[in-house]
């Protein structure tokens, strides 16, 4: 889960600073989609192992 706040806070970053390419903008975006679902991911299965 940790992973994916910290891929998710340096996408952010490098998406705020800008770029002039298309491509880095794009997978800039995807890796921030990524650290989104990391954490998501990891909130789940915290969340499983709590509820037994």
């Amino acid at each position: 889960m940790a992973a994916g706040v910290v891929l998710f806070l340096v996408m952010a970053f490098l998406l705020r600073q800008g770029t002039t390419s298309m491509v880095l903008f794009l997978t800039y975006g995807v890796l921030a989609m990524v650290g989104v679902g990391g954490v998501a991911m990891g909130k789940k299965i915290s969340d499983r192992e709590r509820g037994r």
